[in-house]
Parts: structure tokens; sequence; C-alpha cells
């Protein structure tokens, strides 16, 4: 159930109530929250570096291997780029917990941050399996866009141009144009489903992921125009990352989890939270 106030400072806030009664209040946004929730994010960061720098070279590690692997699938590259960014809210966990230590005031423990899902593992579980299962779906569309535009094209590709080679073809220009529009709609549901659903786990045990993934739909409804500001923003640094070939994941990736955390936490609160 859901209810919405206004609050003192004419801010709206919505009431939400999970199924075992637990009351969790949403607040809006405005676009000049994001600029607040990245310079907090770059500021985690300056005070993580060393736990920051682990999470971001191995994601930098992961992309650089993709690369490698398939140089000359250029389609394979687009497609698993996408898994990052579809999976990201997931590989962030750690992050995530690296930057509520420190908004609790506690000094950022690596190891802790990395463990920091077994308080609650059968929910953090069902998270990456629904995205396992979304992310199982989209590699079947991949293909299918492939054949749309012309997949036989696809093929004679010079393989030893790699991405520009793909790119420069107008079968690769006509596979992008529909990978972007396809890729574009699975992503802003991804995005919808899990802004907050792994921080509120993290924040509050009692809540179900089920719960979860439907208060950050509704979290997202109420602020659809700064969530789309901000999906777009997460979307635009990843690629940057993903452009670099993975040198700029090393800053990126902890910079959009700890922005992500403080998101979360000006948008949602909680009554009476465990651990």
């Amino acid at each position: 159930m859901t209810q919405a106030t206004l609050a003192s400072d004419h801010q709206t806030q919505h009431h939400h109530y999970t199924e075992n009664g637990e009351h969790i209040v949403s607040k809006d946004a405005q676009f000049s929250d994001i600029g607040q929730w990245l310079k907090k994010g770059w500021q985690d960061l300056l005070q993580a570096p060393g736990a920051s720098a682990f999470y971001g070279l191995m994601m930098a590690a992961a992309v650089m291997l993709v690369y490698g692997a398939y140089q000359a699938q250029p389609v394979m590259i687009f497609k698993t780029a996408t898994f990052f960014i579809m999976l990201s809210p997931f590989l962030a966990t750690g992050l995530y917990a690296l930057s509520q230590q420190m908004h609790t005031g506690q000094t950022p423990h690596l190891m802790q941050s990395m463990l920091a899902w077994r308080h609650n593992t059968t929910n953090f579980a069902l998270f990456a399996l629904s995205l396992g299962v979304i992310i199982a779906i989209w590699g079947r569309i991949v293909p299918m866009i492939a054949a749309i535009a012309q997949s036989d094209q696809l093929l004679i590709v010079n393989p030893e141009a790699g991405v520009m080679g793909f790119l420069s073809s107008q079968a690769g220009m006509d596979f992008l144009g529909y990978f972007i529009v396809m890729g574009a709609l699975v992503g802003a549901f991804v995005f919808a489903i899990s802004v907050v659903t792994i921080p509120l786990m993290l924040k509050d045990a009692k809540v179900g992921v089920i719960s979860a993934m439907v208060l950050s739909f509704k979290v997202t409804m109420e602020n659809k125009a700064v969530m789309a500001a901000w999906a777009l923003t997460i979307g635009a640094l990843i690629t940057l990352g993903l452009l670099s070939v993975g040198i700029l994941m090393v800053v990126v990736m902890p910079l959009l989890a700890y922005a992500s955390w403080h998101a979360f936490n000006d948008l949602v609160s909680i009554e009476n939270p465990t651990q």
C-alpha cells in the first residue's frame, strides 16, 4: 500500500508498507540532487581509495578480458557490455557496503564489504537470479537484432578492423540503431527494479527481494524525470568506462556505486531498520 503526504518543507513524501507491515517512506528528488550524489560519491572514493581501487580494478580487468576475448566479434562485445550495465547494481554490492560503513561513521573495511550479502543471503541470491533471467532473455534478443540488421552482412565485416570497422559498415550501423533502442528499453526496466533494491536490502534485512524491487519501481515512477536523468548519467559514465577499454572503470565503478548509495539515502528512509 502507498500513501502520499506533503512534508513541512513542501517535499512530497510517499508512505509504503511491505507485506510484513514495515513502514518505508520515499521522497521526491530534484535534478540538482544528481550533482550532490556524485559529489558525495567522489568524497567517499577519496575516503576509501584502496578498497575503491580494488573493486574498480576488478571491473576494469573484466572489461579488458571481454575486449581481448571478442576482439574479432563486435556483436559479442556489445552484447557483453550490456550484461555489465544490467549487472552493475549487483556487482556494486561491496561498494554500497563500503559507503554504508562510511555513512555510519565506521572505517571502510574491504573484507566486510565483500561479505555484506551474508546477512540476507537468500534475498541477494534471488535478486541475482532475477537479473540473470533478464540477461538470459536479452542474450536471446541480441541475435534477433543481428538478424533484423542482416546478419549475413555482419559476418563479412573485416575482423582485423575490430569495433571501428564494424561501426563503419552499413550492417554495423543498422545493428547499432536497433541495439540501442532495444537495449534502452531493457536497461530502463532493470534500472527501475534495482535502483534502490540492494541498498534497501543491505540496510534492512527484513525487506524481501520482491518488496524491494516493487518499492524500487515505485520510487522510480514517483521521480520519473529525475530518475531518467540519473539513469542517463549512469549509462553515460559506464559507456565512457567501456569505451576506454575498462581503464576509466577504475574510477567510474566506485564513483557511481557510492553516488547510488547516497541517492538511496536521500530517496528512502526506513522506520526502525534492522541490520
